[in-house]
């Protein structure tokens, strides 16, 4: 019998690997939660019986989604059973109607295009800072929204992600402020931050120590609606989400209409039990389980600080760049300026890259990360995480950072230019659904400068376009998704089969007009 699915991840859960990656259970959840069923095939149920009904509670799912809402501080709270992109989809669907304008960060997540797709919006973009030193974005400024609202009144949301990827974290306090000034509400994609509200708010006396400067849940800082996955930074199943709501300026009723045209009729009570679970241990057990989890990540970042060659990410590398906070939780290894000496490419030093430290810690110390990208690899922790996990990583980057010298002249001659695939904001002739409802043809990258993209084109993770449908595809950005591509970076959205080729608009018919302002 071929069951190619569960062999390969059979496969992968035999070779040992660390996971420095989600889930944030670690493949630890029956060792977290021991009264969960061993099996859970026997609680793979569906809505019957006294077990409630998804999309119209009254009994035991009601009870979990107001006990949700009451830990998390929200007005009210929904558990996803389809991950964070359908609670971002109801959520804009809730405050927009077709047509609408909304503000948009840059750096938003492939589902909010998606939404804007599907509802045939207008995006206004922000583009968060960006730390060219690091080559990653930093927060979004409530001053360029402030510009946007000022001189565009038919904004119906604004959209921003906090904290990033890499652990930014922007000022909701300020974003929610500026957005209620004008009467718009602010949705937040907290995917990464569903651990903030246990990490923030723990009794810190019973340790003795004071650890300052853990960023707030945007729930509790103004936001009308956040998506949060717990999958991601806590331990839950895969595809556990939560969508918290706080709003007057949110209808309700409409929310929860999209959440049920979303979501699945048949959901999960497996999924379901997982969220549960995860939140009331977190809630009991956070001044015991989250002191210990900061003091790991306190001893270790301070010794990995202590590296000569790699540099990990620390939130005054953003201070400028207008971040509010940043997640120690997340372990961004920088290794701009790097260079290695490797005997299989002829004994020369040439650059180091993140994606080359990627495939070292997992091949040669079986650390796997969560993300590789040119400059960085990001190790994503949990309160699932051991001290022995810790350990582990850090004897592999040291052991590595002992093999990196400081980049010479050699190799910069060998790596020409910095990789930015963000360093210029497409110009944009159509609207994304326009693009989409065009006729596309593929053509090689080289031919496409100066035509307007079919597709998106983005590396994976984390997903954020380069390029939209209906945006121009200049020199320039072409120029950085070959550098990208070579650097091995995943790029979606271009093939290299017949030498690197991506989607156009090809219908004459489908000429939208130019506009374009960009904050």
């Amino acid at each position: 019998m071929k069951q190619p699915i569960l062999d390969g991840i059979n496969a992968y859960r035999t070779r040992g690997a660390y996971p420095w990656h989600m889930p944030g259970h670690k493949r630890r959840l029956l060792t977290i939660f021991p009264e969960l069923v061993e099996n859970p095939f026997l609680i793979d149920v569906t809505e019957v019986s006294d077990l409630d009904e998804f999309h119209h509670r009254s009994g035991i799912i009601r009870q979990a989604f107001d006990r949700a809402a009451e830990i998390y501080g929200a007005d009210k709270s929904y558990y996803l059973v389809n991950g964070s992109t359908v609670g971002i989809l109801a959520a804009i669907s809730a405050v927009c109607k077709e047509g609408d304008s909304l503000i948009v960060a840059r750096n938003c997540h492939t589902s909010v295009y998606n939404a804007i797709r599907l509802l045939k919006l207008k995006p206004i973009y922000v583009m968060p800072a960006w730390n060219d030193e690091l080559q990653m974005f930093g927060g979004v400024a409530p001053d360029a929204v402030k510009r946007i609202l000022k001189s565009h009144s038919n904004v119906k949301a604004v959209v921003v992600v906090s904290p990033t990827y890499e652990g930014v974290v922007s000022d909701v306090e300020k974003l929610s402020k500026v957005s209620h000034k004008y009467n718009i509400p602010l949705i937040v994609d907290a995917a990464h931050g569903a651990h903030f509200e246990y990490m923030a708010n723990v009794n810190e006396t019973i340790s003795g120590t004071n650890y300052k400067n853990i960023p707030q849940p945007a729930i509790r800082l103004g936001a009308d609606i956040v998506v949060e996955s717990i999958h991601k930074t806590l331990p839950a199943m895969t595809q556990c989400a939560l969508l918290h709501q706080n709003s007057r300026l949110v209808d309700n009723g409409r929310l929860e209409e999209f959440l049920s045209i979303y979501q699945s009729t048949s959901p999960s009570y497996v999924f379901m039990a997982s969220m549960e679970a995860c939140i009331e241990k977190m809630h009991h057990e956070r001044d015991g389980l989250f002191i210990v989890y900061k003091e790991l990540l306190r001893q270790y970042r301070e010794r990995f600080q202590g590296l000569t060659h790699i540099h990990l990410a620390r939130e005054a590398d953003f201070k400028k760049y207008n971040a509010a906070g940043y997640d120690d939780g997340k372990l961004v290894f920088c290794v701009k300026d790097c260079q290695i000496v490797l005997p299989e490419l002829g004994g020369e030093p040439v650059p180091f890259t993140g994606v080359m430290l990627g495939k070292m810690l997992e091949q040669e110390y079986g650390q796997l990360m969560e993300m590789s990208a040119d400059n960085y690899v990001i190790a994503l922790t949990s309160v699932a995480d051991t001290q022995e996990g810790f350990e582990s990583l850090y004897q592999a980057i040291e052991a590595i950072d002992g093999q990196l010298t400081k980049r010479g002249q050699a190799a910069d001659t060998i790596d020409n230019g910095k990789l930015n695939l963000y360093s210029v904001l497409p110009e944009q002739k159509m609207q994304i659904a326009e693009a989409k409802d065009c006729t596309i043809e593929r053509i090689g990258l080289l031919e496409a400068k100066g035509r307007i993209s079919g597709d998106y084109i983005y590396p994976y993770p984390p997903g954020i376009p380069v390029v939209t449908p209906g945006e121009v595809i200049s020199a320039q950005i072409i120029e950085q998704i070959q550098r990208a591509v070579s650097h091995g970076i995943n790029i979606k959205g271009v093939t290299t089969e017949d030498g690197s080729s991506v989607a156009v608009v090809a219908s004459k018919r489908c000429g939208g007009q130019k506009r374009r302002r960009f904050w």
